[in-house]
């Protein structure tokens, strides 16, 4: 899974979220950490290790 593209899909709109299960985290994290943009991008986690990502919504702050 490219991780770094779905970071860039969901910053520009392409994707309107996408989900990291906790088996995933791991790889996930490795992007993650290195990416340039994480002000942009919002998470929320859920029980069982979920985590869904969002570009954060401007208007509301």
């Amino acid at each position: 899974m490219d991780y770094n593209q779905m970071l860039d899909q969901l910053r520009s709109g392409e994707l309107n979220q996408f989900i990291v299960t906790a088996k995933e985290f791991s790889d996930f994290y490795n992007v993650w950490r290195d990416y340039p943009y994480q002000n942009a991008i919002t998470a929320t986690a859920e029980r069982g290790g979920i985590i869904t990502y969002t570009a954060k919504n401007d208007e509301a702050s």
